[in-house]
Parts: C-alpha cells; structure tokens; sequence
C-alpha cells in the first residue's frame, strides 16, 4: 500500500486518483505523521460495504462460511436458475 503525505497528496490529487482508480490499491495519506485516511477506489468501497452487508449476521456469515466450504470440498451441483 502505498503512502503518501498529505502536501504531496494535495500537489498529486488527480494523478493518486487515477492510480487508485486504475490500480485498485488504497492510497495511505498521512498528516503530520498521523491522522492517516485512505483513498480507495469507489468500486473497492462498494465492495467492501457489500461484504460488511453480507456478514453482517451470524446467519449470513455461517451460511456463506458453510458455502465455501462446499465448493472448496467438491460438494456442490450445478442447476439452473429458475424465475
């Protein structure tokens, strides 16, 4: 992860924009040694807010848990979908 401190970010905002964008790695901006913040692409925040969403049960969470597992055990069947 790239850090980076807050003049500098502030001289290369458009350009750490497009890295963060193209890249799709977090940008660490500190100030003054601390008061660190993170720039993060948007499609990378949605992301993770999506996550945190999903597992934001103990239902949900066990329930995604127990569908890795069986995919990574071979204990899955294909279908199709059906509307």
């Amino acid at each position: 992860m790239q850090t980076i401190n807050y003049s500098d970010a502030r001289n290369q905002l458009a350009g750490l924009m497009e890295a963060a964008s193209r890249d799709r790695e977090p940008i660490t901006i500190t100030r003054n040694g601390t008061g660190k913040v993170v720039m993060l692409a948007i499609e990378e925040y949605e992301a993770m807010e999506t996550s945190l969403h999903l597992l934001s049960t103990r239902a949900n969470a066990n329930q995604i848990q127990q569908s890795l597992s069986d995919y990574s055990e071979g204990k899955i069947q294909s279908g199709a979908l059906c509307d």
